[in-house]
């Protein structure tokens, strides 16, 4: 093979080319490097990338894989970084009302499927998550615990009633379900859970994992006041539990996304001071519009709070769950997100 510039190589899997993986982390989010790296693959094994690696480099350490630090566990399946995760096409316009998501902008994006009685072969689509490597979907764990009815997934589907809106969604059954082990169903906190897909998911353009924020620089940001995106196919009625609401039901059969305002801390705890049980810490993400209204519903519980790299505005990291709201999108009361870099080491373990 021949790598982008020219030099012969051999196609190898991109672990076992030290020269690749040493430019992948020098700057993961260089875009030119990043250019250089997709026009290297030549190939896949399994979910991770074949590329041509110059055949005149010494290859012989081939143990380090891609690797993130020491907190972090690094399995088969992942984590998987910058570019091979996270790439989406979407355009970045501030988005302050819920518009459709285009083709190919949230190629993670997932639905579980559960039992139905009134039709069986047809699953209910009742919460989201995101497709985190080629076999695992993080979800709330809310989704999860005490459903023993959840029993299947779907990858990557932009019209959930539509087979010629250009999307080639990944339907199949789960294996394994890991909720997070301090998950509270009174207080909702650590709502956080692991899926284990029966196949492997094939990597496309439009089908594909998104970042978890491993690296420093989003791992350690600060996002209060800053926009990140949701995406859902929404909510039509509620299942409420002492105010608390949870989706249960697509409003929308065509996927949707919103831009949303994060919240300090100081403003979701005073939002919620009167709810003794509601537990806002450095577990949780809150975000939402002062006004309320719709807008902030078109997220699905268990679906991704999404973050665009401003260096590569193409990269996006998953930073927050859906996890729960007070009566749906009520004035003053923002949503409430699980925050996902919180419980990078309980995820990072379930990648097996």
């Amino acid at each position: 093979c021949e790598n982008p510039e020219g030099q012969p190589g051999i196609c190898i899997n991109i672990r076992s080319c030290t020269m690749l993986l040493n430019l992948l982390k020098s700057d993961p989010q260089n875009p030119q490097i990043g250019n250089f790296l997709r026009g290297s693959v030549c190939g896949f094994e399994g979910s991770d990338p074949k590329v041509c690696c110059p055949s005149n480099i010494d290859d012989e350490n081939t143990d380090n894989g891609l690797q993130g630090n020491g907190e972090i566990t690094n399995t088969r399946y992942g984590p998987l970084y910058p570019p091979y995760c996270g790439y989406s096409n979407a355009t970045l316009n501030k988005i302050v009302n819920g518009i459709p998501a285009r083709l190919g902008a949230w190629p993670w994006i997932t639905v579980l499927g559960y039992t139905n009685s009134k039709n069986p072969n047809v699953p209910k689509w009742l919460c989201g998550g995101a497709l985190i490597s080629s076999r695992h979907v993080l979800t709330a764990g809310h989704c999860v615990y005490g459903r023993a009815d959840l029993y299947k997934v779907r990858i990557g589907d932009l019209d959930l009633n539509s087979n010629n809106d250009g999307a080639t969604p990944f339907e199949d059954f789960i294996e394994r379900k890991t909720v997070h082990s301090q998950y509270n169903p009174k207080t909702y906190t650590n709502d956080v859970a692991v899926l284990k897909t029966t196949h492997e998911v094939p990597f496309t353009q439009l089908l594909h994992p998104i970042c978890l924020p491993i690296d420093d620089f989003i791992r350690n940001k600060n996002l209060e006041r800053t926009y990140p995106l949701v995406a859902g196919w929404g909510s039509i009625y509620f299942l409420c539990y002492c105010y608390f609401c949870f989706s249960d039901g697509p409003i929308s059969s065509r996927l949707l996304q919103i831009q949303v305002p994060v919240r300090t801390q100081e403003e979701c705890r005073k939002a919620f001071q009167n709810f003794p049980t509601t537990v806002i810490d450095n577990r949780v993400l809150c975000a939402g519009f002062p006004r309320g209204g719709k807008d902030a519903c078109q997220g699905d519980s268990g679906g991704p709070m999404m973050f665009p790299d401003s260096r590569n505005q193409n990269t996006f990291y998953i930073v927050g769950i859906v996890s729960y709201g007070f009566k749906c999108a009520e004035p003053g009361f923002p949503g409430v997100y699980t925050k996902v870099t919180t419980f990078l080491d309980f995820i990072t373990s379930q990648l097996v």
